[in-house]
This record gives structure tokens, sequence and C-alpha cells, in this order.
């Protein structure tokens, strides 16, 4: 297995991951205007218990897989990586099986008494099974990250989607004349179905591969090796544990406040949970869109900084350029989705209705993107309490705007939104800080400056574009005035020079 290069790897999760989201983000089309937003606002209802529990389940394991089996395989300890994975996927089965049945058991109680609504019931039934399958593949794709093989994940995330999607649909169609509860339990379970697709998509890869690996690494490990390999798995992981927990409880605390707090200056439970589709189902699958560039990133980010711990000037210059390259693909997204807000959901979700909480909420696109490549560089380098403690103020910041600032007259789910924004604008901030208090790290503010002409450029043409193409057409307009600013946008970086063919190359082999 010869291991793929930092950026290669993350060229690979990308595309895969942009893949997935394009499913994402266009298969909620026909399903919206299958179940409407209050069917959106009933599936997402379960997503946030759903996150949180497998957290809980995966407890940090695929990345600390990740980091340790990179640190071994860069030592030349292939039996030891192979032990982290064995330990790590008994850890995660057993773990994944008991939060699914306890989702299964407290999902009544969780419907009536926390989402105030009995219909999400057959929702967090749906997606409970979906606990376990995704917990136990967590697990391989962890090992493939730290052998620095990006591709079985990124092909095995792109067959979840295909499954996953295809449930949807189907189960939707099927279920609606029963009731949008039941089109969005059928959707739900579409979780389920794609992680099984993706698993044994994954079981036979490894199947293939370890067929080509030294017989060394078959070996069995001693019951000392094997505690030791379990307590640094474990010292490692619990903090991102810690750390992936902290969002999904955050986003059920939405869940929850959101709904209630525009019911207060209101808005009935329907109006509210519609409005509340339009934050969580379609502004925010636009909006987090660029995340997956990111997430590719900091995923390939985490063994590779493993691998050079000893050596800063390598360290160094992946940071800068993830960095960058995060700032080159989030700033253009950014703007452009808050100055096309209402055409773009027109065009998406035929709801222009939604535009203006999309508006509130586009400048999280960059700083999310920000927030996620710094978090990555940090649990490369080892430190994973660190961009815990950051998210945790983050998270508290954005449910104190949540809780003020929805019932703020000429707000309303806008100030959800803007609280959004602000939390992941400060953990950026604070991640960043520690980066350079850790390593010194001083990223070059001159890299700033052509990606902010381009973007100026970009705003300037996006409204002459737009109004020169809509008597053609509010959906054509919005289509064609993206490619258009894209265009541009990429074509100044082109011309002042930033994005340069040969150096990429360079990185690429790297």
């Amino acid at each position: 297995m010869k291991p793929e290069s930092f950026l290669r790897g993350a060229a690979v999760l990308t595309v895969a991951g942009l893949i997935v989201k394009l499913l994402g983000a266009f298969y909620r089309i026909p399903f919206t205007r299958l179940v409407g937003s209050e069917g959106i606002g009933l599936y997402q209802m379960a997503y946030p218990i759903y996150t949180a529990l497998l957290a809980v389940s995966t407890a940090g394991i695929p990345v600390a897989v990740s980091f340790m089996v990179a640190e071994k395989r860069a030592m030349g300890d292939y039996r030891g990586a192979w032990g982290v994975f064995s330990l790590s996927f008994v850890f995660l089965f057993f773990t994944g099986a008991l939060m699914s049945l306890a989702l299964l058991l407290i999902s009544p109680y969780l419907a009536r008494e926390v989402l105030g609504d009995t219909r999400a019931y057959y929702s967090l039934m749906a997606v409970a099974p979906a606990v376990f399958v995704i917990s136990v593949t967590s697990a391989f794709r962890g090992y493939f990250q730290g052998c620095r093989l990006m591709w079985p994940t990124a092909i095995s995330e792109v067959v979840e989607q295909v499954i996953r999607v295809a449930t949807v649909l189907t189960a939707a169609w099927i279920l609606i004349p029963r009731g949008v509860e039941y089109a969005a339990a059928g959707a739900a379970f579409g979780t389920c179905t794609g992680g099984c697709a993706s698993l044994l998509f994954l079981l036979l890869v490894l199947m293939f591969i370890k067929r080509r690996e030294v017989q060394t690494d078959r070996q069995p490990l001693q019951l000392g090796e094997k505690i030791k390999i379990l307590k640094k798995l474990i010292l490692y992981a619990f903090p991102i544990s810690a750390g992936s927990l902290v969002l999904p409880l955050a986003q059920v605390i939405d869940t929850v406040i959101i709904p209630q707090r525009l019911q207060a200056v209101g808005l009935t439970m329907q109006e509210a949970t519609s409005q509340f589709g339009q934050l969580s189902g379609m502004a925010g699958t636009v909006v987090f869109l660029p995340a997956v560039f990111t997430v590719s990133i900091a995923m390939s980010l985490v063994p590779h900084l493993a691998s050079y711990r000893t050596n800063r000037t390598e360290i160094n210059q992946r940071i800068n350029s993830a960095l960058r390259i995060t700032i080159i693909i989030c700033l253009p997204a950014a703007t452009g989705l808050m100055m096309l807000a209402a055409p773009i959901m027109d065009l998406l979700f035929d709801d222009p209705g939604a535009g203006p909480v999309t508006a509130w909420l586009a400048p999280a696109a960059l700083f999310t993107g920000l927030q996620q490549t710094t978090a990555g560089v940090l649990q490369g380098l080892g430190n994973t309490w660190l961009p815990v403690v950051n998210l945790l103020v983050g998270c508290l910041l954005k449910g104190i705007c949540n809780y003020y600032l929805t019932v703020i007259p000429g707000l309303g789910i806008k100030g959800a939104a803007l609280g959004s924004t602000l939390s992941f604008f400060v953990v950026f901030l604070l991640n960043l800080f520690s980066i350079i208090r850790l390593t010194h790290y001083r990223f070059p503010l001159g890299c700033l400056l052509r990606p902010l002409l381009a973007v100026t450029i970009m705003v300037i043409i996006i409204p002459a574009a737009y109004n020169l193409l809509i008597p053609w057409g509010g959906l054509a307009a919005a289509g064609m005035t993206i490619i258009c600013g894209a265009a541009v946008y990429f074509a100044t970086l082109l011309v002042t020079g930033e994005i340069r063919v040969l150096k990429m190359r360079y990185f690429f082999r790297k």
C-alpha cells in the first residue's frame, strides 16, 4: 500500500465529499416537494439525537485510530498498527450496539418530552440501527486513513450516500400517503441502508489489501501490548469524543429551543417547525456544503502531522497550505451565498422565503471551514483537548444567542442563524491562537490579498450578471450567475498567481 500525499488524499476525499454533498443537497429538492417543510422538520429532528449517540458510541476512536496507525506505521510497527484497528473494531462493535438499543428504548420519551412532537418517534426508531452500523464502519475508515489511504473512505462515502438517497426518495414516495411522519421515518431509515452498503464495501477492500500485507502484522498482540494500546487509544480519543458530542448536543438544544422560542412570539407549532426546517434542512444544507472540502483537509492532516511531529518545517508548511486552500474555497462560497440567497433557495427548494435566513447564515460557510481545518491541525499535533474546549465556548455562545435573538422583533429565525455564525467565528479564532502558541506559526497575511481582490471583483460582477440574465427567468439567471461568479473568481486567482499549477503539482507529489 503506497501512502498518498497530503493534498492528494485531501483531493480524493474532497471529490467524494463533494459528490456526497451534492447528492445530499439535490435529493432534498424532490424530497422537500414530497414531504414539505414540515416533513423536513420532522426528518431533521431525529438527526441531532442520532449524531449525539453516534458521538458517544464512536467516542473519538476513528480519529485516534488514524493518528495511532499513522504513528506506528511511520516507525515500521505494522503489527502494532493492525492491533490498534482490531481493538478499536471490538470497542466500536459493542458501544454501537449499546447505543442503538438505547435509542430504540427511549425514542417514545424523546419524541414526547424532549422534542415536543410525538410524530418524531417514527424517525427516531428508523434511524436507531444506523448508530451501530456507522460505528463499526468508522473503525475501518480510521484504519485506512491512518495508512494514508483515503480512497477506501472516499468511495465508501459515495456508496453510502447513493444507497441512502435512493432509500430516502423511494421510502418517502411510498409512505407519504400514510402521513408526513411515516414518510420522514422512511427517509430516516436511509441512513441505515447506506451504512450497510458502505460497511460491506470497506470489508471487501480490507480483505483484498490484507492479502498484500506482510505476515507479521497478523500476529496477535500480547496482553500487555493490548493494554498499552488501549490506554493510549482512550487517552487520545476521549477529548475527541467530548468534542464530537458538543456540537450534536448543541443541535439537540437548538431543536428544542428554537421552535419553542418562535412559538413564544406567536408562531404556531407548524409554523415554528417549518421555519426550523428552513434553517436546518434548507439553509444549513447549502451553507455547509463547502465543509466537504475542509473536512477532507482536516482528515488528511491528522495522519500526516502525526507522521511529521518532529519536523517543524514540514508541519508549518502543511498548516499554511491547509489554511490557504480553506480560504480560497470558503470565502467565495460565503460571499456568493450571501448575495444570491433567495434565488438559490428558489432554485434548489422552490422556497425563496428561506433566502433571508440563508443570507444571515452564509458567513458561517467560511468560519466553519476555518474552524474544522484548525481543529484538524490541533488533533494532528496531538493536542486533542484544545479544540474541545474552544468548541464548547462557541456552543455556549451559540445557545445564548439562539435563546435571546430568536425572540427579538425583526430577527426571529434569522437570530438563530446569526448565533451560529458568531459561534463558529469565535471557535476559529480560539483554535488559531492555540496553534500559534504551540508551533509559533505565523500565517502570511499577504496571502489574503489576492483572494480578497478576487472576491471583490466577483461581488461587482454578480449583481450585474444577475440583472442581465433575469429576463431568461429567475432560476436560469441564478444558475448562470453562480457559474459566472465562480469563473470570475478563479480566473482572477489564476491571473494574480494565487493558484500556481506547478506549485500544486509539487504538493501533490510531496
